[in-house]
Parts: structure tokens; C-alpha cells; sequence
């Protein structure tokens, strides 16, 4: 049994200082668009699953990535899965200043930010997760061949409200192909 939520810490790295990457996985981590969007046009279905959604308390250094100056925040797990197979596992942190973003469901977070003009986004930056992480445990759940994972994160901001979106390729996703 699976405990949420799960640990997305890594050796985060800017996109200049990451090496050894095929052309797909390039293509897929510095996708500056959606995601959702991407998934979507290589599948004939796409949904969300919701695995977990909870508030908790920011730390001094997640405050400092995201500028706020909030301490509480929203922390959603999901899954994006393609043709029924997951393909994403997703993490977002919003903090509890804003309320359009939350209870957004079965919604991808996707389809709703990247309608608003403002939307920027701070660079990609990428984490590379071995066997031993704890997002292994997720892949073992799923009954996904085990193997290394790579993920994105990035700060997005509308207007002056920041929040963080973690996206891990899971086993089977199209970047490894």
C-alpha cells in the first residue's frame, strides 16, 4: 500500500546542465506547452486520476521556490494515463491563496492553465529518479516494469500567484520508446 504523498525529491538540474538524453526525451522534458495537450495527441483517450489531495505546510525553501508568502498549500498527486495505461505521474503544489486552481477533480490542470493570457513559467528543470526512489514504489503498485525515471518541474505563474507542477514519466510512457 502506497502512502501520500510521495517524495518528489531529486537532483533537480536546469535544462543547460543536463546530458545524456536521447532526442525523445528532449523532446518530451522541454515541451514549453502542455503537456496534457501533447499526451492527448498521441493517444485516443486521456484521464486524470486523482490519487491524492491534501493541504500542508509549505517549508522555508518551498516558500522560497515559489515566492510566497504563504505558508499553506495544496499538494495534488495524479496520475495521466493514455489509453487507459498511466503515463504521468503529476504533482502540484498550490498554494492556498488562490481557490480557482483547487477542487478541480478529474481536470487536468493543463487544460485550465494554459487558457490564461498570463501564464509564464520559469525554467525547466530536470530530476532523474533511480531504482531505490520512492516513486518506485508507485511503479511497483501499477505493475509497471521497473527502471529510471526522469520528471520535470517548473514554477508556473498567473499574475502573482505561483505554484509548482512535478511531472514524472512513468514506465511505458512515450519518451522512452
Amino acid at each position: 500500500m502506497i502512502t501520500f504523498p510521495l517524495s518528489i525529491s531529486a537532483n533537480w538540474q536546469c535544462a543547460s546542465l543536463v546530458n545524456n538524453l536521447s532526442e525523445l526525451e528532449q523532446e518530451w522534458l522541454f515541451e514549453p506547452h502542455s503537456l496534457t495537450a501533447k499526451l492527448k495527441s498521441n493517444a485516443q483517450s486521456f484521464s486524470v486520476k486523482v490519487l491524492n489531495e491534501q493541504t500542508f505546510t509549505l517549508s522555508d525553501a518551498q516558500q522560497q521556490l515559489l515566492g510566497s508568502n504563504t505558508n499553506k498549500a495544496l499538494k495534488r498527486e495524479v496520475l495521466l494515463l493514455c489509453d487507459n495505461a498511466p503515463m504521468v505521474y503529476a504533482q502540484s503544489w498550490l498554494p492556498s491563496t488562490q481557490t480557482t486552481l483547487h477542487n478541480m477533480g478529474a481536470r487536468p490542470l493543463g487544460d485550465v492553465i494554459f487558457q490564461h493570457p498570463e501564464l509564464t513559467r520559469s525554467n525547466i528543470e530536470v530530476g532523474r529518479f533511480d531504482s531505490e526512489h520512492a516513486l518506485q514504489s508507485l511503479v511497483e503498485e501499477l505493475n509497471l516494469t521497473m527502471r529510471p525515471l526522469l520528471g520535470r518541474r517548473s514554477v508556473f505563474s498567473i499574475n502573482d500567484y505561483h505554484f509548482l507542477v512535478c511531472e514524472v514519466f512513468l514506465p511505458g510512457a512515450y519518451l522512452y520508446s
